[in-house]
C-alpha cells in the first residue's frame, strides 16, 4: 500500500480513457484534483468503496439552457444536471427577459452569477448581435467564453435573433483570431417560415405538422452555408443539435476537405421519432424537430462510426402550459434534458451493445471538454478536476418525471426503462448528489474559463 496520504481516496472500477473493460483500481484526491491514480490500495483521510460500480468521469453536457425558462433558472438547471451526473455544462447566451450575454459587461455579470447559483462547474457561450460593432467578440474571449452561439433562424428579435449572412462572414473572421469554436441554430428561416404560414392556412395545427413544416432540408441547407463560410474565414464551426444522417455527412466531407469542423446531436433525435409528437403532443416540440425512424437509425450508425463528436441534451425546460396548446405553432419549443443525458445514453448505447464505454465517454466527457478546451475535464488522469460520478450499470428504472430534479416537472422520456443509473456525483471532490438526494448547495459549482489559445 502506499503510505502518501489524500484527502479522498475512490475504489471502484475506473473508466480510464481507452478502456471499453474497467478495472478495480483507486483514485487519490487532494485540493480537489486527482493526485494519483493506482491499481493497489492508497491511504486517505475519507474512503469510498464503490465495490464493483463504475468509476466514471464527470458528463459534461455542451449545450444547455438554464435561462430560457424564468420559472427554471441556473441553480435548479444544475441540480437537476448534478442528478443525472453532470459535473460540467456549458450554458447558451439567450437570457431571459430579453438579456443576450453579448458584451463583456454582461459576461462578468453571469459569471457572478454562477458563483453564487450553481451546483456544478459551468462554462458559457456567448453571443453578438445581428448589427453594429464586433468589438466585443475578442473581450468575450478574453473572459474565458467557451464559444460563439448564433442562429440563422430567428427565435426572438432581441434576445435570439438572426443573424444574417454577411454578418456571419464578418463575425466568422473575428472569432476565428480568438481560437473558439462559433455554433449556430442551422435552419433555413425562409423555407421554414413560408411553410409554417401554408400549414396555418390550410388549417392544419396537430402535433406531427409541426415537424412536417420544418423539413430536413431546411436545416442541411443551413449547415452546408455555415460550413461555407468556415471554409473561407478559417474559423471552428460546432454544428449544434444535427437531425439527420445528411448534416453529419457534410461536416466529415468538409472535414475530409480541411475545415475546421465538429458536430453534435441530441439524446432526443436518438430516443424519440416524430411519432412522439402525436403520443405526447407539444411536451415533444423542440427545435429543430424530431424526425422519422429512419433518420434516428442512420445517426446512430454515425455514433458508432465516429462520424458525430458528442452528444447533448439541449436542456430547454418550459411548465405544461406553454406546451399543452390548441396549435402546436403556439407551444413553446425544447425538452428538458440535463438530468437524463448520461443515464439514459449509457442505457440504449452502451447497455444495448451499440457502441463501447470509451466511446460512450467520449460523446459525453472527454469530447466536449476538448472540443471547448476545459483540459481539467471529462477525464480520469492525474491532475485533472475530480469530477467523477459513482455509477451502477445493473441498476434498472423507469424514467418518472415527478422524481426528477426539474422545476418544470416534465420529461418527454417519462416511462422509458433504463439500464445504468448514476449513484453519486462528484464535483471537485465536492459530493454534490448521492441516495436520490441533491447534496451540493448554489455556490459548489464555478465558472470554467475555456483555455483553447488564441490565433495569430
Amino acid at each position: 500500500m502506499n503510505n502518501e496520504s489524500f484527502d479522498l481516496v475512490v475504489r471502484g472500477k475506473l473508466a480510464l480513457s481507452g478502456g471499453d473493460f474497467p478495472s478495480i483500481g483507486w483514485l487519490g484526491i487532494r485540493g480537489g484534483r486527482i493526485a494519483a491514480i493506482s491499481d493497489s490500495a492508497l491511504n486517505g483521510e475519507k474512503q469510498i468503496d464503490a465495490g464493483e460500480k463504475l468509476i466514471l468521469p464527470g458528463f459534461v453536457d455542451a449545450h444547455v439552457h438554464c435561462r430560457s425558462c424564468e420559472e427554471e433558472g441556473i441553480t435548479a438547471t444544475t441540480k437537476a444536471a448534478a442528478a443525472g451526473g453532470t459535473t460540467t455544462l456549458i450554458d447558451m447566451p439567450f437570457d431571459r427577459p430579453d438579456r443576450p450575454v453579448n458584451s463583456a459587461e454582461r459576461l462578468k455579470q453571469k459569471i457572478d452569477d454562477i458563483s453564487r447559483e450553481a451546483v456544478i462547474d459551468v462554462g458559457l457561450y456567448v453571443t453578438f448581435p445581428p448589427t453594429g460593432p464586433l468589438d466585443q467578440i475578442a473581450p468575450m474571449a478574453a473572459l474565458g467564453a467557451a464559444g460563439y452561439k448564433v442562429s440563422t433562424i430567428e427565435v426572438d428579435p432581441v434576445r435570439f435573433p438572426r443573424i444574417p449572412d454577411g454578418r456571419f462572414v464578418e463575425a466568422f473572421k473575428e472569432i476565428a483570431r480568438t481560437g473558439r469554436p462559433v455554433a449556430a441554430h442551422q435552419e433555413n428561416q425562409e423555407i421554414i417560415f413560408s411553410e409554417t404560414d401554408r400549414f396555418v392556412a390550410a388549417g392544419r395545427f396537430a402535433p406531427l405538422d409541426h415537424a412536417l413544416s420544418r423539413p430536413a432540408v431546411a436545416e442541411t441547407e443551413a449547415a452546408g452555408r455555415l460550413l461555407e463560410f468556415a471554409h473561407w474565414t478559417g474559423a471552428h464551426l460546432h454544428m449544434v443539435h444535427g437531425t439527420v444522417p445528411r448534416t453529419f455527412d457534410l461536416i466529415n466531407w468538409n472535414r475530409s476537405q480541411g475545415v475546421n469542423a465538429t458536430g453534435e446531436t441530441c439524446l432526443q433525435y436518438l430516443l424519440l421519432t416524430q411519432d412522439a409528437l402525436t403520443q405526447q403532443g407539444g411536451r415533444a416540440k423542440c427545435n429543430p424537430p424530431l424526425r422519422t425512424q429512419e433518420d434516428v437509425r442512420g445517426l446512430w450508425e454515425r455514433i458508432a462510426n465516429g462520424q458525430i463528436d458528442i452528444v447533448t441534451s439541449d436542456h430547454s425546460p418550459y411548465p405544461l402550459f406553454r406546451k399543452e396548446t390548441e396549435s402546436i405553432f403556439d407551444a413553446y419549443a425544447g425538452i428538458p434534458g440535463a438530468e437524463t443525458l448520461g443515464q439514459l445514453l449509457y442505457s440504449e448505447a452502451v447497455a444495448k451493445g451499440r457502441i463501447g464505454l470509451s466511446r460512450f465517454l467520449e460523446l459525453v466527457c472527454s469530447g466536449p471538454a476538448d472540443i471547448f478546451g476545459f483540459s481539467n475535464k471529462g477525464r480520469l488522469m492525474i491532475g485533472a478536476d475530480a469530477d467523477f460520478v459513482v455509477f451502477d450499470p445493473n441498476a434498472e428504472w423507469v424514467v418518472d418525471e415527478e422524481k426528477l430534479h426539474y422545476e418544470v416537472g416534465v420529461s418527454a422520456y417519462t416511462g422509458m426503462n433504463v439500464k445504468g443509473k448514476v449513484d453519486s456525483t462528484w464535483v471537485r471532490g465536492q459530493k454534490v448528489y448521492a441516495d436520490g438526494q441533491v447534496t451540493g448547495a448554489a455556490g459548489t459549482g464555478t465558472f470554467v474559463p475555456s483555455k483553447l489559445a488564441k490565433k495569430g
